[in-house]
C-alpha cells in the first residue's frame, strides 16, 4: 500500500478527473489527502470531492493556492464545474494547501508520496515554507515539462511549469528519495481520439459518469483525449512503465518568448529522473483494467 497526497489542477482538462479516479480505483493506493491549485481553487475542490463521492469515498481536500508565486497573464477558471448542479458535494473556502500537505507528510515521515498534476504552486510554497519537507517524502513525482527535439508551438502548451515557472523551478530543484518527472512529450504518445475514450472509461458506475460528466465539455471541443496526469499516477505504482534518465531540470524564468521552458542536463549526479519511453499498450491496460475492473 502506498500513501498518496495529490496536488491538482482539477475542473477543467479531463485527464485530471481520470487520474483521480484512477488514484480512487488503485487498490495499492491510500489517498491521504487532496490539494487544489490554479484558479477558483475553491470549485476545483467541490469538482474533486463531487467524484471521491462518485467513487463513495471521503477524503480530506484543501482548496490551496490561485496566486502565483511568479506573476502569469491569465487566471484560469475550471470550466467543468458547472456539471457541480448534478453530483453531491461540499463546498470549500480557500485553506492553507502547503501546511496541509506538510502535516501530512510530517504524520507519515518516509511513507508518502506526492503527485502533483498541476502548476507547482502549492508544492513549490511547501518546500519555500519547509525546506526539509521534500527530504521526509518517499516519493515526488510530477506531470511537468517538455523536452522534446521539436519547439513547442507556444511556450503554455507546456502549461504546468509556463503557468508557475518560478514554482516549477524549486520543485525541480527539489530533492527527494525519489524524485521523476513525466514530461510532455511522452505523454502526447497516449493520445486517442474522443471516440475511444467510451471504449477506455464505459460509463457504467457513478465514478465513470462523473469523470464523464466534469470533463465532457472539454472532451468534445478537445476532440481528443492525451492522458497526461494519469501516467504520472500509474507510474508510482508501476515504475517500470516508463524508462528514466538522471539529471538536472533547469527552467527559463525572464525571457517572455520561453517563459516556462524546461531544459533537462543529463548526470548521474542528477537529483531526478525524467520519463523518456512509455511502454503505451501495458498502460492502456492497466489503467482500463483499474477504472473498469474494481
Amino acid at each position: 500500500m502506498k500513501k498518496i497526497l495529490l496536488d491538482t489542477d482539477i475542473g477543467g482538462d479531463i485527464d485530471d478527473a481520470v487520474c483521480l479516479a484512477y488514484l480512487l480505483r488503485e487498490p495499492e493506493c491510500q489517498l491521504l489527502g487532496i490539494t487544489t491549485v490554479c484558479g477558483q481553487p475553491e470549485k476545483r475542490a467541490a469538482v474533486a470531492d463531487a467524484i471521491c463521492r462518485a467513487a463513495g469515498r471521503e477524503v480530506p481536500i484543501v482548496a490551496g493556492l490561485d496566486s502565483t508565486m511568479q506573476p502569469v497573464p491569465i487566471y484560469p477558471t475550471p470550466e467543468g464545474a458547472g456539471a457541480l448542479e448534478n453530483w453531491p458535494h461540499n463546498t470549500y473556502e480557500k485553506g492553507d494547501a502547503p501546511a496541509f500537505l506538510y502535516q501530512k507528510i510530517r504524520e507519515n515521515p518516509g511513507e508518502t508520496v506526492l503527485l502533483g498534476i498541476g502548476n507547482m504552486t502549492n508544492i513549490a510554497t511547501l518546500f519555500r515554507s519547509h525546506p526539509e519537507a521534500a527530504g521526509l517524502l518517499k516519493g515526488l513525482y510530477v506531470m511537468n515539462g517538455y523536452f522534446g527535439g521539436e519547439p513547442l508551438p507556444e511556450p503554455w502548451y507546456n502549461w504546468n511549469s509556463w503557468a508557475d515557472p518560478l514554482a516549477s523551478q524549486i520543485v525541480f530543484g527539489a530533492r527527494a528519495a525519489v524524485h521523476r518527472a513525466v514530461p510532455l512529450e511522452v505523454t502526447q504518445q497516449l493520445t486517442v481520439e474522443a471516440e475511444r475514450a467510451g471504449e477506455i472509461f464505459r460509463a457504467d458506475s457513478d465514478l465513470t459518469r462523473a469523470v464523464l460528466d466534469f470533463g465532457g465539455a472539454w472532451l468534445k471541443s478537445a476532440g481528443k483525449l492525451t492522458l497526461h496526469d494519469p501516467l504520472a499516477a500509474v507510474a508510482i505504482f508501476h515504475p517500470d512503465i516508463c524508462g528514466f534518465e538522471r539529471g538536472f531540470v533547469t527552467v527559463e524564468t525572464a525571457r517572455e518568448s520561453h517563459m516556462g521552458g524546461t531544459a533537462f542536463r543529463p548526470s548521474p549526479e542528477g537529483n531526478l529522473e525524467i520519463a523518456r519511453t512509455v511502454d503505451r499498450e501495458r498502460f492502456y491496460r492497466i489503467l482500463g483494467t483499474t477504472l473498469l475492473g474494481a
